[in-house]
């Protein structure tokens, strides 16, 4: 398992693609969103900083784009080059070989995140509080929810063409409605509704409590829905890329 963690990693860190998507356009959008100063246009609550809300939001948006997009299009890589065949006639279990996915994804989001913090600190002064022990807990669930996401269109779409249009649609849909670049308070209230029972925004507020203690009233609620969604996703994707990718 380590070895085969340790092998994702060497993977992601030889493709320039995958590294400007995960680590530098983030941090680019971070600072570009931050200097911007939407505060002045967009209706925020009065108990934090934009910079606060967009960081975390940001965090949340790279683990996303992570899973969602980078994962699926890996996956869909190693399928069209028998990768995937040739291991499931090893002892490696589909579980096994997602588990050791997840767990390279979440050493990248860790880096991710101290690159992002290392420049909200630098920049903007920001601070996180004590709740910040519980991030990576929370991280770690978001990566796995978010791979299972992307492991599940690759092993329903049979090329990039064909998975475009899912990752699209839940890429933007998560990052619409997910509280990542303005709050979902500002739209109609039935869209509101919408937006609380996707991963996305209930993610995003558990890592704004974690980060600055943001949304302690809403803290369980959103912990709930989040593990909610990491055991059913975990199941599809494990039932859906046994049966349609790993064989």
């Amino acid at each position: 398992m380590i070895s085969l963690t340790l092998a994702f990693l060497k993977i992601f860190f030889r493709n320039k693609r995958a590294i400007f998507f995960v680590i530098l356009f983030p941090t680019a959008l971070f600072l570009m969103l931050a200097l911007l100063r939407f505060e002045q246009i967009i209706r925020f609550a009065p108990d934090q900083s934009y910079i606060d809300f967009l960081l975390s939001g940001i965090v949340a948006f790279a683990v996303m784009q992570m899973g969602v997009y980078t994962a699926a299009y890996s996956l869909i890589d190693y399928h069209r080059q028998k990768v995937l065949k040739r291991l499931a006639v090893t002892p490696l279990s589909a579980a096994r070989f997602l588990l050791a996915q997840g767990f390279s994804r979440f050493i990248m989001a860790m880096i991710q995140t101290g690159l992002l913090i290392g420049l909200g600190s630098a920049l903007f002064v920001t601070d996180l509080g004590l709740t910040a022990i519980f991030a990576p807990l929370v991280i770690l669930f978001g990566t796995i929810i978010f791979l299972n996401f992307g492991s599940i269109i690759a092993s329903l779409a049979r090329d990039y063409e064909e998975a475009a249009p899912y990752t699209a649609v839940a890429g933007l849909g998560m990052s619409f409605f997910g509280d990542v670049f303005f709050p979902a308070a500002n739209l109609p209230v039935w869209l509101q509704n919408i937006a609380a029972v996707l991963p996305m925004k209930p993610f995003v507020g558990l890592l704004r409590y974690s980060f600055f203690g943001i949304g302690q009233n809403e803290a369980l609620m959103n912990l709930l829905i989040v593990l909610g969604w990491l055991t059913v996703s975990t199941l599809a994707a494990k039932i859906i890329f046994s049966k349609r990718a790993y064989r």
